[in-house]
């Protein structure tokens, strides 16, 4: 009897335990897809107000005018991890793991206190560099860089502290804010487009903090100097410095291009090249979004059993969704280029197809780069960034250089599909991605793609294939949709 007894306890125990199993997996795939959709839905919507801004202006801006605006803020984006040590990472991975309120307060206060002396340090830095260096719109780039770093390490805050939906939120005002500041400034106060730019951007930013703060200070009531603590800068640069370091080689990856396009071939050939890249960041927006839910997901799920073979069957749907995008976007846009792009910049169309495969080599890449930041291991993402850097910035300068705009976005594609294999081969030992024949069939439709955008300029075949990429896109969301009822 007690034989028996013993048994049906461990049979009961058992039957909880895969109970249990069970749904946290139905759990872990359910918030996927509810963070999918938060992240879809505000990215797109900030995105789609960004785009149409400028959609509008193509029509208005000289290619010039857009060339210097967008190396501008290129050197900015370029200059933000160093002046932010890279701590809107740390804000978000240490506080999404905060273990009471207490933790919480130390690491912003800590955080933001550090930040005040870097900014003392690029005020010192400002004041003395006109006397060296004549720079347009000096003051407006200096003041962005402020606002910029602010608000970014802000919006980190917000989304680990409280929702994912305050965060889209914010965005979201941000975006819409932008959108009708630079217009009221450019058309109404007739000021210059680049300025309306640079003081539309920099209202909208400071504007988003404080409708957030002011009813209920989210993030200010945390901070605080009686929480400043030395032993937690160490922690806070544990993580970010080498992020930082990481966020630098990177920027080395990708920005030196539009500054040997600027040496080589002038602004006007960067403003050439800005309508491509901003058609190509709609594929990076979609990304985003799913980068965004994924790495909440990825980080408190890692350490499941059988992680390997969920972290593999997200990232081989995900490639097959990004090739077929990457095929979708430039068709679609030489199949109605008249209402989508202004007639000055129809020679970025050329571009756009080779900017969209060097952004699927990019976001394969970044999906490997979560399972270092699950497993805390961001000095290891160094090491594949660096050699990438390395390989990039000779290649970049020779093939732009000798092929201008094509052979600068060439050099980029090989180098994010040289970080994708380096970061593939190295986190097997941490935490295996299989490629399986979906990730495969994804290469040959991007090949396939490229081999009839690049050789047929027929509207009856652009329009077939858009539409044939748009019902395959389709039908995988109803697989998706099965696999994750399935589950």
């Amino acid at each position: 009897m007690n034989y028996y007894c013993f048994m049906a306890c461990n049979n009961n125990s058992f039957v909880s335990f895969c109970v249990k199993k069970l749904s946290m997996k139905i759990e872990r795939n359910r918030q996927l897809v509810k963070d999918i959709v938060i992240y879809g839905i505000g990215n797109f919507g900030n995105k789609y107000l960004l785009f149409m801004l400028f959609l509008i202006l193509t029509f208005f801006i000289e290619r010039e005018e857009l060339g210097y605006y967008d190396i501008s803020l290129e050197a900015i984006l370029f200059l933000l991890p160093i002046i932010t040590l890279q701590m809107r990472e740390s804000t978000f991975r240490l506080l999404i793991d905060a273990i009471d309120e207490s933790y919480t307060k130390h690491i912003l206060s800590t955080t933001f206190f550090v930040e005040g002396i870097i900014f003392a340090i690029v005020l010192v830095i400002a004041i003395f560099l006109p006397f060296f260096y004549t720079i347009h719109y000096f003051k407006l780039i200096i003041l962005s860089i402020y606002v910029y770093s602010l608000y970014e390490i802000y919006v980190q805050a917000v989304r680990a502290v409280y929702t994912s939906t305050l965060f889209v939120f914010i965005s979201f005002i941000n975006a819409s804010l932008t959108v009708a500041l630079v217009l009221l400034i450019h058309f109404i106060f007739k000021r210059g487009i680049i300025e309306a730019l640079f003081v539309g951007n920099i209202i909208s930013r400071i504007s988003a903090i404080l409708i957030i703060e002011i009813p209920r200070l989210k993030v200010v009531r945390n901070i605080s100097l009686h929480f400043f603590r030395k032993k937690f800068i160490r922690e806070i640069f544990s993580y970010s410095i080498p992020m930082m370091w990481t966020a630098v080689a990177f920027n080395i990856i990708t920005s030196p291009g539009k500054f040997f396009v600027n040496f080589f071939l002038g602004t006007d050939a960067n403003g050439i090249l800005a309508p491509a890249q901003k058609y190509m960041s709609i594929l990076l927006m979609l990304s985003l979004s799913f980068h965004q839910a994924w790495q909440v997901t990825a980080v408190k799920n890692f350490r499941e059993q059988g992680s390997d073979k969920f972290f593999s069957e997200v990232f081989n749907k995900y490639a097959l969704v990004l090739c077929l995008l990457a095929i979708c976007i430039p068709f679609g846009l030489r199949s109605f280029k008249s209402i989508l792009i202004g007639p000055d910049f129809y020679q970025s169309i050329d571009l756009i197809y080779l900017y969209c495969v060097s952004a699927v080599c990019y976001c394969l890449a970044l999906f490997y780069e979560i399972t270092y930041q699950c497993t805390k291991q961001t000095s290891k993402i160094l090491y594949s960034i660096v050699s990438c850097a390395v390989l990039s910035l000779p290649l970049t300068f020779v093939l732009t250089k000798y092929f201008g705009l094509t052979g600068m976005i060439t050099a980029l594609a090989i180098s994010y599909a040289y970080l994708f294999i380096y970061r593939h081969l190295q986190t097997k030992s941490i935490l295996p991605i299989r490629l399986n024949k979906e990730f495969y069939f994804s290469l040959i439709l991007l090949t396939a793609g490229g081999i009839i955008f690049y050789n047929t300029y027929n509207r009856i075949v652009d329009y077939t294939v858009l539409f044939i990429t748009t019902a395959l896109l389709i039908y995988f969301f109803l697989v998706i949709k099965k696999y994750i009822r399935k589950n």
